[in-house]
């Protein structure tokens, strides 16, 4: 539409014109990525479907933020072995119309749907101290998928947060090799391929980092990250992904 409408500076466009002008508005009309209803000012969710997405609900580890048992501060993953970060927290779990909006993001170039989710990921930081975070960050990209995308997921997610927050944005870890998907793959194997994959690309003074992921699925990524930060001389590290992937419940 701004295309027609500026092909006519300082007047009226003729009626012909006028008539092509609405005829585009009506076919490109902005819906839902979700039910394809109508959203206001180009919107990728409504605000139904925002609100219907998984959340948590009842309470959550104090580390590593997914759903447990009323009464329990830990999950049982985060009581048996410790975590590189200090806390990480997600929007829920990865599962329902979550997961969908999610992998729209990673792999079908919808890449608008990052901004719902960053507001999102702003709330789902809840009762955890965001003051200290001067620096927001994203897991680095794989070179490969990178080209093959054209755009980063994590990156369009921690400027979202960034932006939010009012802090700033730097790339500051480096993946040292490619690997390959680790969706399916065993504990094990995933602590094995993420174990010495990045490195910070700057020295720190003990401040603190947000790191933002899209999906936390055993921790080793996070952890891994963590880890790189803690050498390079950074101070606390939290993580912010949009979902947790539970076993028996990724559908």
């Amino acid at each position: 539409m701004r295309r027609v409408s500026s092909m006519w500076r300082g007047s009226s466009p003729p009626r012909p014109a006028r008539a092509a002008a609405g005829a585009v508005g009506l076919l490109f009309r902005p819906v839902c990525f979700l039910c394809e209803g109508p959203v206001p000012d180009l919107a990728p969710l409504c605000e139904a479907c925002t609100d219907a997405l998984p959340r948590w609900e009842g309470a959550i580890c104090l580390v590593c933020g997914t759903g447990i048992e009323e009464g329990l501060d830990l999950c049982r993953a985060c009581a048996v072995a410790g975590r590189s970060y200090a806390w990480a927290r997600t929007i829920g779990p990865y599962e329902g119309s979550l997961r969908r909006v999610v992998q729209a993001l990673k792999y079908e170039g919808e890449r608008a749907l990052a901004r719902p989710l960053g507001r999102l990921l702003v709330a789902a930081l809840g009762d955890v101290p965001s003051a200290g975070m001067s620096t927001v960050t994203c897991i680095p990209p794989d070179p490969r998928r990178l080209r093959e995308r054209g755009y980063h997921p994590a990156e369009l997610l921690a400027r979202e947060v960034a932006a939010t927050l009012g802090v700033r944005f730097r790339p500051l870890l480096a993946k040292r090799r490619s690997t390959p998907p680790q969706v399916g793959r065993p504990r094990a194997e995933r602590e094995k391929a993420m174990t010495g994959l990045f490195s910070a690309r700057a020295r720190g003074e003990g401040e603190a980092v947000l790191v933002v992921d899209d999906v936390i699925t055993t921790g080793a990524t996070a952890s891994e990250a963590a880890r790189a930060f803690g050498e390079a001389g950074f101070g606390e590290v939290g993580v912010l992904a949009c979902a947790q992937a539970v076993p028996g419940r990724e559908g």
